[in-house]
């Protein structure tokens, strides 16, 4: 029989009985000391630690469940908690439970597992959030449409590309004479007419644009700017001479003719600066800013439909969407 001894200093170490009550010297510090007297027999023996009995059924679940991130990510962040609470019930049990390696086996799994999660549904998310934009895009062009329809209405005539002076000079854009058939008739009565856009007066307007000129894709904008713009040509919806045009005269039909597409861009949205094309040289310009819309752009046509066109159309395809009365005839897949 031993008896078992720990110095100060820390070291333990264990004698025969029959040393008891002598004094030794610890074999780590030198330092002097007594053995006890054992109380009873057997009283300074170790107790020895219980064998393990039963396997811990949390870190069975635990190792289950992180295994099963491979068929069923969902089931990763389970097995992180119920492997937390198998380590929690191991450690109390001293020594009864086993399954220490499976609890955390099963931990690792799971975050994996979860990480792996993150993973799909990021890009999904992102996805979803695009088309939310893009839908939105879809209704700013439609509203503008309208607004297009209802001033013709009105007016017998589509506006002109500018508010013009008594000279014929620009002064502010189409996007400024439609306000009041987009609900927003008292920004359409602060401004002064017969000013430029950029007047004292006017430019200091340019913070009450409504939503409706933004397109949400683009996260890049600058409040007051707007890439929503008309093509100018003496083809085109809008005449470089700012004549007033009826629906009659789109002779090319509704459905064929582009009205209000995406630029590149931005303009403020209420100077009368938009796409200058003549049929001559190559449009340039047209189609979304900084690649958004997967480097394609929303464009409203006469008819108030909105079609989602590629950023690179084929010059004599987007020629004829943007001519009003040219007689082309155009395949719906061209575009």
């Amino acid at each position: 029989m031993s008896i078992s001894v720990t110095c100060e200093c820390g070291r333990r170490f264990e004698m025969l009985d029959e040393y008891a009550g002598l004094r030794v010297r610890c074999p780590g510090c030198g330092g002097e000391l007594t053995l006890p007297e054992p109380a009873s027999p057997g009283a300074w023996l170790l107790p020895e630690e219980p064998e393990p009995t039963a396997t811990s059924g949390k870190a069975i679940a635990s190792l289950a469940l992180g295994a099963l991130f491979f068929f069923a990510c969902l089931s990763g962040l389970p097995a992180i908690l119920i492997g937390r609470d198998a380590l929690k019930d191991i450690n109390r049990s001293k020594g009864r439970l086993r399954g220490r390696g499976m609890a955390i086996s099963g931990i690792v799994l799971g975050v994996i597992g979860c990480l792996f999660t993150l993973a799909i549904l990021m890009p999904a998310r992102q996805s979803a959030r695009d088309a939310a934009r893009r839908a939105q895009c879809v209704n700013n062009l439609k509203q503008l449409g309208l607004a297009m329809h209802n001033y013709h209405d009105v007016n017998d005539r589509l506006p002109a590309a500018a508010i013009v002076d008594k000279d014929g000079r620009p002064l502010l854009s189409w996007r400024v004479a439609i306000l009041p058939y987009l609900d927003s008739g008292s920004v359409y009565t602060k401004f002064h007419l017969d000013e430029p856009w950029d007047s004292s007066h006017n430019i200091a307007l340019l913070e009450s644009m409504p939503s409706v000129y933004a397109c949400p894709s683009d996260r890049e904008l600058k409040p007051g700017m707007t890439g929503y713009q008309v093509v100018v040509g003496p083809k085109t919806a809008f005449t470089p001479d700012f004549k007033l045009l009826r629906i009659a005269d789109f002779t090319d039909g509704t459905t064929n003719t582009l009205l209000i597409g995406e630029s590149r861009r931005a303009v403020p949205w209420t100077k009368p600066e938009d796409l200058p094309f003549d049929g001559a040289l190559p449009l340039h310009g047209l189609g979304s800013q900084h690649g958004y819309h997967n480097n394609c752009f929303n464009g409203l046509f006469v008819n108030d439909s909105v079609r989602f066109l590629k950023n690179r159309i084929a010059p004599g395809v987007l020629d004829a969407l943007l001519t009003r009365n040219g007689g082309e005839v155009l395949a719906p897949d061209s575009y």
